[in-house]
């Protein structure tokens, strides 16, 4: 299941990357993009949101 998670880069600017959650590394989430693999720093994220309808009828989870 694909989220859209908003961040703040180190210049301030708002970035969204969109993939799979893989889990957490400490203060980072490891999220499955497109293109590889990418860990975002948890207190960087602004919003998130799920893209993708999930199999049954419950939401996603963003961290596991």
């Amino acid at each position: 299941m694909r989220f859209a998670i908003d961040i703040l880069d180190e210049a301030g600017n708002s970035r969204i990357y969109i993939g799979v959650p893989l889990g957490r590394c400490g203060d980072k989430l490891r999220v499955q993009l497109r293109n590889g693999e990418a860990e975002l720093d948890i207190d960087r994220i602004t919003d998130w949101f799920q893209i993708d309808q999930p199999s049954s009828s419950d939401r996603g989870q963003l961290f596991y």
